[in-house]
């Protein structure tokens, strides 16, 4: 989907000119408060003996942007991120060269772990934390993952202030959400940007690969931006800001919590993300698409293409079966596969339900781990 988009993934800020390289690139909306009907009294009588009532002070239950902003700060840190590439030329030779570029990442656990974007440290040679009090520390790789574009690092300490991550699930299309990040690597902190989220699970496809469960939003997301927060009105983590489109205005894209949280448990628990992997490239089924390409569901999940020798393939499943359902599982959309897939292990045979030539078929797959390289 989004084929007519040039997605970009928010790589580098080069700092000393502002100059930027691109490359591959819980929440509920405020609603309206009831007045109490009951509540202090006032000491004057009427004729007909009647009290009256004053209402209660309204009150929200969301915090005001700037109370927002204060909870979140202190877990928001900037990357500074060195990387060693070697230039080659005609006259001189090859040398090595040092590109400097900043990014944004998120404090997680109180030991000091953070989450950012693996475009943002991918080859890097250093990496120099900066903390919201403008202390600085060296991190190290903890693990990352290409496929989901995160990664997670450590600085040395404990005690860290940390994020609360909320549920990416309980947000609206409609629902106001703040990006939080290193924009531009400017001085002075973090930059703030405010918007709604403009629709929920998009899959976009960068030059590093094919993101899913995305969250578009109009909140401005720029170069530095990259692995910094998206939070609700509530101040908790609904997402981490990753790409933005190149053609539109005001669109950009934070991965799901649904995504963030178990890609950085596996990494922290192994080193590396472990998740069953069915071996298939796939879309949305939408009643747009089933009447385009004349198909006999409205919704599913329409595969694409089969990895060779991969659980899928070995299964029989083929590109244009639709998969409808996964053990006991209801598949309508990519999300509800992932979730089914999800819930079995390694090494597991579950069937998959798949609707081909309009005719149902079940078939048994046993679920591999994904290759690190997919």
């Amino acid at each position: 989907m989004l084929n007519n988009f040039r997605l970009i993934i928010i790589l580098f800020c080069v700092t000393a000119t502002l100059s930027c390289d691109t490359g591959i690139a819980n929440s509920r909306s405020p609603t309206p408060v009831a007045i109490a009907t009951s509540g202090p009294t006032v000491g004057s009588v009427l004729d007909n003996d009647l009290t009256v009532s004053v209402p209660n002070i309204i009150a929200s239950p969301y915090l005001a942007i700037s109370d927002v902003v204060d909870m979140i700060k202190p877990v928001v840190v900037s990357l500074a991120v060195t990387t060693n590439t070697e230039q080659c030329d005609f006259f001189v030779g090859c040398r090595t060269v040092e590109r400097h570029g900043a990014g944004t990442g998120v404090i997680f656990d109180e030991s000091g772990l953070i989450v950012t974007n693996n475009h943002v440290i991918d080859g890097a040679s250093r990496i120099i934390v900066s903390l919201s009090d403008e202390f600085t520390v060296r991190a190290e790789l903890v693990g990352r993952d290409p496929v989901t574009d995160l990664a997670v690092i450590r600085i040395d300490g404990n005690g860290y202030s940390k994020a609360e991550f909320g549920s990416s699930d309980e947000l609206k299309v409609g629902d106001w959400v703040i990006a939080v990040g290193n924009a531009l690597d400017l001085l002075g902190g973090p930059t703030v940007t405010v918007g709604i989220v403009g629709a929920m699970d998009r899959v976009v496809t960068t030059e590093g690969g094919t993101l899913f469960n995305m969250i578009q939003t109009d909140a401005a997301i720029n170069p530095g931006n990259s692995g910094g927060p998206l939070v609700n009105l509530e101040g908790e983590v609904v997402g981490i800001n990753t790409a933005r489109s190149g053609n539109g205005e005001g669109i950009g894209f934070a991965t799901s919590t649904f995504t963030v949280v178990p890609v950085i448990n596996s990494i922290v628990e192994n080193g590396r993300v472990i998740f069953p992997w069915l071996g298939v490239s796939v879309d949305d089924v939408t009643p747009l698409t089933a009447a385009q390409l004349n198909l006999s569901v409205k919704r599913g999940v329409l595969v694409l293409a089969v990895t060779n020798n991969g659980p899928a393939a070995k299964a029989g499943i083929l590109s244009n079966d639709i998969i409808i359902g996964v053990g006991d599982y209801l598949v309508e959309n990519v999300k509800q596969l992932q979730e089914a897939v999800r819930s079995y292990g390694v090494g597991y045979k579950t069937t998959v339900i798949i609707m081909r030539d309009k005719e149902d078929k079940i078939v048994e797959v046993s679920l591999e781990e994904m290759p690190r390289d997919f």
